[in-house]
């Protein structure tokens, strides 16, 4: 599962793309993996939790229900 979204105001000089990975982990189990930046740069990553399927969706599901609050919108994958 991926999902990636961005935030562009341009009168604000605001590019910013926000990402959201589960990818899996060395001990079978799920890792939830963001990334963050402006656009066009290589930004930055962090893992934000592990653990079975379930509670890492969860997770990214909180994270992602966050960012659209903050004005991000989702991009459909091509």
């Amino acid at each position: 599962m991926s999902v990636y979204m961005e935030k562009i105001e341009p009168e604000t000089n605001c590019y910013r793309f926000y990402e959201i990975r589960i990818e899996p982990d060395l001990f079978a189990e799920r890792s939830l993996v963001v990334s963050w930046g402006r656009i066009g740069q290589r930004g930055r990553m962090a893992v934000r939790g592990s653990g079975d399927r379930l509670s890492v969706e969860c997770l990214a599901a909180t994270i992602c229900k966050t960012r659209l609050k903050r004005g991000y919108n989702a991009i459909p994958p091509c």
